[in-house]
């Protein structure tokens, strides 16, 4: 499995998790170069994620919403 198909498996709470550990590390000033690259981009990674995610679940809210008012 490569770490895209890894972090998609991840559920939101996960990847939220998992970005904020990203962030502090960043926030080191003495991090290295690289591995602030391989971090940053691990976190477009799971941002997208989340995004997806949070996309997905209001579109279900929506949908449930109308069969509500339907009712």
């Amino acid at each position: 499995m490569t770490k895209i198909q890894k972090s998609s498996t991840l559920n939101f709470t996960h990847a939220l998790a998992r970005l904020e550990e990203i962030v502090k590390k960043l926030e080191n000033p003495e991090l290295d170069l690289e591995e602030g690259l391989k971090l940053l981009e691990e976190g477009v990674k799971l941002h997208k994620q989340c995004e997806q995610i949070l996309k997905s679940t209001q579109t279900k809210i929506d949908d449930i919403l109308k069969i509500e008012e339907v009712s």
